[in-house]
């Protein structure tokens, strides 16, 4: 295939992405406009409840759409005209070459001109759209300290990766595209097992849930469910919002589950019995090593299509993919990641749904609180503004959960 027509093929794809995304982002903004899905959805919110969740909802809905276009168009603009090729070039030339030299300081130029093209969106969702919410609880101050200190983990632990994996595509040439997938799973792996300890306490306080009815009831869902739990641990989200949560980590031995404080603060024992029999029921089901399992394969096939591609898409000097274990490659892969991670996300979404399904199936048979577990998924939505009318293309096509109304129908 000629450099002419492949390029063709990219600008096409580039095309395509941006057609999909506006479709999407014109699901949101039309919603879900079914009379009779309404009515199903008034027998448990009010009109004011859908009007507050829309608007949540559709708050920066013009940002977004405008700049998420900016976005990936100034990325692939860059590498057009050959911005990051000087960029190599001039790295190149001030400190040579090696791994650890135009490599890695390329790779962490590379990130930061990412984190600076993504700053106004982190900005105006993490900070403007939370406080006008009323969600938020930190002043502008605290917002900059956190998103400065997530920047600096974020550069350390992708730099180190990107390093990493062009090592193991130097060392073993022929190999690598089954080799990087392995290694990955065992670093992100590790990773899973060390962030309680190394990057949890950096943001919060996290504590052993307090002795009481609410840690004996939860370990007694614990044992219904077969798991050992040696603790529950809360953390203090409340400094940052006012966002209620609960979450697992890790597998085997090493399987933690975390509730937020505002959970406890603002839900009834008996909901906050149930959030966490659904994480139980996601621990049953091994289902971060199943998540785990489904990135490996997805991981072996993009490698050996990049690695059966690379000599045909190489042709075009413009992609800056001069070598395959070279970090100047790095942004061309870079997009066509945020591209296809959009083409592909109804495989995630569908499988995160069914997943989250099971949890829900799970926390009703270990409970069986059916009227309660109603009343929490109400309060949640209300809670969180969630989306009480979403389009159902986008729900397909993006929702890691269920909907609300299909979580509270499916208790019935």
């Amino acid at each position: 295939m000629n450099p002419e027509k492949i390029e063709r093929i990219f600008w096409l794809i580039i095309i395509v992405w941006f057609l999909l995304r506006a479709f999407l982002l014109g699901c949101q903004y039309i919603g879900n406009t079914d009379e009779a899905f309404k009515m199903e959805v008034l027998k448990y919110f009010s009109e004011a409840d859908i009007e507050a969740s829309k608007a949540y909802s559709l708050n920066g809905f013009w940002f977004k759409a405008i700049y998420g276009t900016i976005h990936l168009l100034t990325l692939v603009l860059l590498l057009r005209f050959g911005f990051f090729e000087y960029l190599w070039t001039k790295i190149t030339n001030l400190v040579g070459e090696g791994l650890f030299k135009n490599d890695l300081l390329f790779i962490i130029c590379f990130l930061l001109i990412l984190q600076l093209l993504s700053f106004p969106s982190s900005f105006y969702f993490g900070y403007l759209r939370e406080n006008s919410a009323g969600f938020s609880n930190i002043d502008l101050f605290g917002w900059f300290l956190r998103y400065f200190k997530v920047i600096i983990i974020n550069i350390t632990i992708q730099s180190s990766f990107f390093i990493v994996i062009l090592h193991l595509i130097r060392f073993f040439p022929d190999k690598w595209p089954l080799i990087v997938p392995l290694v990955s799973v065992i670093v992100v792996s590790i990773s899973m097992l060390l962030i309680p300890y190394l990057i949890t306490p950096l943001f919060y306080n996290e504590k052993p849930l307090e002795s009481g009815e609410l840690r004996d009831k939860l370990f007694e869902i614990a044992n219904k469910a077969g798991l050992i739990v040696k603790e529950i641990y809360v953390i203090d989200e409340s400094r940052y919002s006012k966002h209620t949560n609960a979450y697992f980590s890790g597998f085997g031995n090493f399987r933690r589950i975390v509730l937020y404080d505002n959970l406890i603060s603002s839900h009834t024992p008996d909901e906050v019995a149930l959030i966490f029999a659904h994480e139980a029921g996601h621990w049953k089901y091994n289902h971060i090593l199943w998540g785990i399992s489904c990135g490996f394969i997805g991981s072996i096939l993009c490698c050996y299509l990049i690695y059966w591609l690379f000599g045909c898409i190489s042709s075009v000097k413009w992609f800056g993919l001069t070598h395959i274990g070279s970090a100047s490659v790095i942004p061309f892969f870079m997009i066509c990641f945020f591209v296809f991670q959009l083409f592909f996300a109804p495989i995630e979404s569908q499988i995160s749904q069914f997943m989250e399904a099971q949890a829900d199936k799970t926390s009703i048979e270990l409970t069986g609180l059916k009227e309660v577990f109603k009343n929490a998924q109400i309060r949640l939505a209300k809670d969180n503004k969630s989306d009480l009318l979403p389009h159902p293309y986008r729900v397909f096509w993006l929702y890691s959960h269920p909907i609300a109304i299909k979580r509270i129908g499916f208790a019935d």
